[in-house]
């Protein structure tokens, strides 16, 4: 029952809690005869204003519950609709907001307070003499170091740090213990999500920290975590810790600028994936008190800490499944990871994607009870608590969100399944189940990069349509257009300049989109009759969305540098009978990407032709060729250390990696790191398809529009549907 007793100042100032102050705006909403419908209505502009918010019915409904905390923009935005704008009645509001944060920042658990799991640290290995929860800590060299940087923080001069590792390699351990060590009265705060934080930058506590386990999921999140909510937190004396695999490093530094600048006000401490000897030594004194160490020690294959993360027997657990159920589930989970998917799988989610993972004769049995065999097995504590795949809580107590796969595991399967195609089962799962815009967003170029056009196409529409994602559906127009499918791309602009008619980057794709349409129905009828220029003026346009067909135009009207960036443009595709063309034309730009070609190919004969016949480029480089060339047989270490680099996250080397695979006309290699979602793999194949004549044009221009089914067959057209 609502109490409308809320009025006065001096009532307000009673307020001490959320659920009063939840209560008291209720009341507020009620007196003023505004529904959630109506304040929903009244504030659909209010993102677009400073300190604002547009008031979703759930969100409002949350908040009024309690089921919620109020944020300062929530209450800004329902005062405002309200009518109470300004002046000491608003005051008094912000005045009890501010009251409650207070309040609720002083009943905070103490760090020496929190267990080791309730911090992200993996479960431990057991023996028969164990006892407590963790074996003992072995000294790390880089220990100093993180206490150092931890401990020079001042009244206004607070630390953020993060631990860089792989998986089971002990950053968490190692932050833990040093935060025990040098705080342990202090209040510790570990956010559910970036948006509680960035409700604490109006009210920042001091003597507190914020533990961000599994960092990649503030800064992926939405709203992100921002640079400047990160610095109000350090000016006031806090501590802020998190750690983060190398891929999700990497992927954090080439990311957004804000975020760019967020890294480099980190203090990063890089953990090894294998101790180094002094550590060795002293693990081998520790050994002879703690027998967990002592078992770890003398895993084979494995690392110390990674084998008392149970690491062996989660490998186990996947080469030996108790029932093919069981694989199958271990299987969706980890592909899902391997595809970008953060979310807890949910149990109709992995019954669903197991399908594609069993044999004709496992699927006999009926779907409903495939998780009922695989789930015992998959979920079975391994030595201690340590188990293939984990139950996660909806944040409810008695939920189930769903599972989440043991990132050790998880980074073994990277590398075992890393060239396996997806099923079209899992694929059609992840792409109907999930909820989070951040895992439907990594999803879709996970689709891309793999060429897999069918299930991109399905993801991005979500985007676009559920979470209002406008670069999405810019890509999905493009994709469309490609597919030489206007309509369909004009509408899907269409509905999101609807949704938001100020998306002026969406508008001017709309514009284009539809400029293109009319330059393809002008050029159509003379295709279809069959005249070979017009045919490929308009394969062309739908290939690159008619970059290419601009810079011809601006070639013909004497625009040189025009000239130069289409050939670049043919180069990336593989057109080599065109740049051969325009080499012996005398261009110099085709006959240098034709000679570096050569060269890369290793093409003697050919590029000594040319240069015999007078052709520059290919004189200068025959005579700088070195005598061996580029053999296979040579590269095979690059290109093991390459893919190295790729699998530790390095955007760089997988175009590096690609470049090379092109040059060493590796189709096989190439399929294997497109079946691996690595960034360049696609456009490397389809251009050496052109280029070597592979596939005949028309076939090689129908991959690049309508890509692969999940098996790596040619996907048939956009008459074929998720089904």
């Amino acid at each position: 029952m609502i109490a409308l007793e809320w009025n006065s100042a001096g009532e307000l100032a009673g307020i001490r809690t959320n659920d009063q102050l939840a209560e008291a705006l209720h009341a507020l909403s009620l007196r003023r005869g505004l529904t959630l419908t109506a304040l929903e209505r009244a504030s659909r502009e209010y993102d677009k204003l400073r300190g604002r918010q547009a008031l979703k019915r759930s969100t409002v409904s949350d908040a009024f519950r309690g089921k919620s905390r109020i944020t300062k923009s929530l209450l800004l935005s329902v005062l405002d609709v309200c009518g109470v704008r300004g002046g000491e009645a608003q005051e008094v509001w912000v005045a009890a907001l501010e009251r409650v944060m207070r309040l609720d920042q002083g009943d905070r658990l103490r760090v020496d307070e929190a267990t080791p799991r309730e911090l992200g640290i993996h479960s431990a290995i057991t023996a028969p003499d164990s006892t407590d929860e963790l074996p003992m800590y072995v000294q790390r060299d880089f220990d100093f170091d993180l206490r150092t940087v931890l401990s020079a923080n001042g009244p206004d001069r607070g630390a953020f740090v993060v631990m860089v590792g792989a998986s089971s390699t002990g950053k968490t351990r190692s932050l833990y213990e040093a935060v025990y060590a040098l705080f342990p009265d202090w209040s510790l705060v570990q956010p559910l999500e970036a948006a509680d934080l960035l409700e604490l930058k109006s009210f920042p506590p001091r003597k507190t920290v914020f533990w961000l386990d599994e960092l990649q999921q503030y800064l992926g999140g939405h709203p992100p975590l921002t640079s400047e909510c990160v610095r109000t937190l350090l000016r006031h004396g806090n501590v802020v810790v998190g750690t983060l695999w190398p891929d999700q490093y990497a992927a954090w530094t080439s990311a957004s600028e804000d975020l760019r600048r967020l890294a480099k006000g980190a203090c990063l401490i890089s953990v090894p994936d294998a101790l180094s000897t002094d550590e060795l030594n002293e693990a081998g004194e520790i050994a002879e008190r703690d027998s967990r160490i002592r078992i770890a020690l003398h895993t084979r294959d494995t690392g110390l800490t990674q084998a008392l993360a149970g690491g062996p027997a989660l490998v186990m657990r996947w080469e030996q499944p108790a029932t093919p159920y069981a694989k199958a589930v271990i299987a969706a989970a980890a592909d899902g990871h391997r595809l970008g998917v953060h979310a807890p799988l949910s149990p109709e989610l992995l019954a669903e994607a197991m399908f594609g993972y069993l044999k004709p004769a496992q699927r006999v049995k009926p779907a409903e009870v495939w998780l009922t065999e695989a789930l015992p097995h998959a979920t079975k504590p391994l030595h201690g608590d340590v188990s293939a795949l984990s139950p996660v809580d909806d944040g409810v107590a008695g939920t189930l969100a769903g599972y989440t796969i043991a990132d050790y595991l998880a980074q073994h399967l990277r590398r075992v399944r890393r060239t396996a195609c997806v099923p079209h089962e899992a694929w059609h799962a992840f792409i109907t189940h999930l909820r989070r815009p951040s895992d439907l967003r990594r999803l879709a170029d996970a689709a891309t990069a793999r060429l897999r056009y069918r299930y991109a196409e399905p993801t991005l529409e979500r985007l676009a349509d559920e979470f209002n994602d406008g670069r999405a559906a810019m890509e999905l127009a493009d994709l469309l257009v490609r597919q030489d499918r206007f309509e369909r791309a004009v509408d899907v602009l269409r509905r999101r300049l609807a949704a938001d008619a100020r998306d002026w980057e969406v508008g001017r794709h709309l514009s284009r989109t539809q400029e293109l349409w009319q330059r393809v129905e002008e050029i159509r009828p003379a295709a279809d009759a069959g005249d070979p220029a017009a045919r490929q003026r308009l394969a062309e346009i739908l290939v690159d969305c008619g970059i290419s067909d601009d810079l011809r135009v601006r070639e013909r009207n004497g625009d040189l540098t025009a000239g130069e960036r289409l050939v670049e443009r043919l180069t990336d595709r593989g057109c080599i009978s065109e740049i051969r063309t325009r080499a012996d034309q005398g261009q110099e730009a085709a006959a240098e990407a034709l000679a570096d070609l050569y060269v890369a190919w290793d093409e003697v004969e050919l590029l000594t032709a040319r240069a015999e016949a007078g052709d520059r480029p290919a004189q200068l480089r025959l005579s700088k060729r070195h005598p061996d060339g580029v053999h296979a047989e040579g590269a095979a270490a690059e290109l093991a250390e390459l893919r190295a680099a790729v699998d530790d996250g390095k955007p760089e080397a997988a175009l590096q990696l690609c470049a090379l695979l092109f040059e060493l006309r590796d189709e096989a290699g190439l399929t294997d790191e497109l079946n691996a979602g690595t960034k360049g793999a696609a456009d490397r194949l389809l251009a050496l398809y052109m280029a070597t004549g592979r596939h005949a044009p028309e076939k090689t221009a129908r991959l690049r529009s309508f890509g692969l089914d999940a098996d790596e067959s040619p996907f048939p057209g956009p008459e074929s549907t998720l089904r």
